[in-house]
């Protein structure tokens, strides 16, 4: 049956094929651009979506969403980086831009959003549920794990079930690859000077250098400001040592950060706040993952209101505050949260 669609397109080959495969299948379509206030890339991005929408014969429309983006993405992740956390942009933008104010704007034009995605949706007891890609290596759950079954039913992922090399393959038999074949990128906002730029014009204090101090409270030497370093780094400490040392944690009140082996990274029990949950019941079992592309960990999983309280099987190394824990039952997410915490 056709469809009223949207399709969120930023002239990038996934969503390209998505728009594509939207448009083959019947389906009333509009492929739709955020510009974001990124400048030149926002025109390119425009450039692009236009150049495939009239290749693939459908209206093209640019939405701005520019005031949300910095203040939900840009600014808030210069704030957490200025308190010693580490933020997923990708995931404060799915939740409140992409998901957030365009697919309502979807439904208010009587559209489902279709995106580019590596995610699938999957009906389970309870309702809709976001499940793992078919390709494992391009798998995008992670950072989407916010969505629930209200967001599902006016969502769909054309992409779940494909690889990223039929992907590639299908672009170059439409005519749709090389020119429009960009890949998306990770804080697509950051200029050269990346997060210590983008938090150092916001939050000088957060760039000025400090104490590094050993896991037993000696001082090592002198770091170059907070903004420039996360749990589980290990380049750029600017230490000699005998044995590899790594970032452990960073301490925003005393701007200092705590250095330490690679054992000192080791951890089994994280919290995290804010959190969703699609699961009936708790205390329960699930795989848990702490950073994109990591392996995932069964861990027994406990719910406080809207806090996780995770206790790993097995070490989880570099978990930092400010990422997302996300929490699955084999392909299912079934909740996540923001680690607040982790020892």
């Amino acid at each position: 049956m056709s469809e009223r669609m949207w399709i969120a397109m930023s002239g990038g080959v996934d969503s390209s094929i998505a728009a594509a495969l939207m448009a083959e299948q019947g389906h009333d379509c509009t492929g739709v651009t955020m510009t974001l206030g990124r400048g030149a890339a926002d025109e390119a991005a425009v450039a692009d979506a236009r150049a495939v929408c009239e290749h693939l014969g459908i209206p093209h429309r640019v939405v701005d969403l520019s005031a949300e983006f910095r203040r939900s993405v840009v600014e808030a992740t210069a704030e957490a980086y200025a308190a010693g956390r580490t933020p997923n942009p990708c995931v404060l933008c799915n939740a409140a831009v992409k998901f957030g104010i365009l697919l309502q704007s979807a439904r208010e034009a009587g559209a489902r959003l279709a995106t580019g995605h590596y995610a699938r949706i999957v009906a389970v007891p309870g309702g809709l549920r976001l499940a793992r890609a078919l390709d494992a290596c391009k798998d995008q759950t992670y950072f989407l794990y916010r969505l629930g079954p209200e967001d599902l039913e006016y969502v769909i992922f054309p992409l779940g079930q494909l690889t990223k090399t039929t992907v590639r393959a299908m672009a170059a038999a439409r005519g749709l690859a090389g020119t429009h074949g960009r890949e998306s990128q990770d804080a697509c906002f950051l200029d050269a000077g990346g997060y210590a730029a983008l938090v150092s014009a916001s939050h000088p204090e957060a760039c000025q250098p400090g104490p590094i101090y050993s896991t037993g409270g000696a001082v090592l030497g002198t770091h170059a400001g907070l903004c420039r370093y996360t749990v589980g780094q290990r380049r750029g400490i600017g230490i000699a040592s005998a044995e590899p040392l790594y970032v452990v944690g960073l301490d925003a009140a005393r701007n200092a950060i705590i250095v330490g082996g690679r054992r000192d990274l080791e951890v089994t029990r994280v919290v995290a706040s804010d959190a969703v949950w699609f699961a009936a019941g708790v205390p329960l079992r699930a795989e848990v993952m702490v950073r994109y592309n990591a392996v995932p960990v069964p861990a027994a999983v406990r719910r406080n209101g809207d806090t996780l309280i995770v206790v790993a099987d097995e070490p989880l190394v570099g978990v930092a505050p400010g990422q997302a824990l996300v929490c699955y039952n084999g392909e299912v997410v079934i909740g996540g949260g923001t680690i607040e915490e982790a020892t």
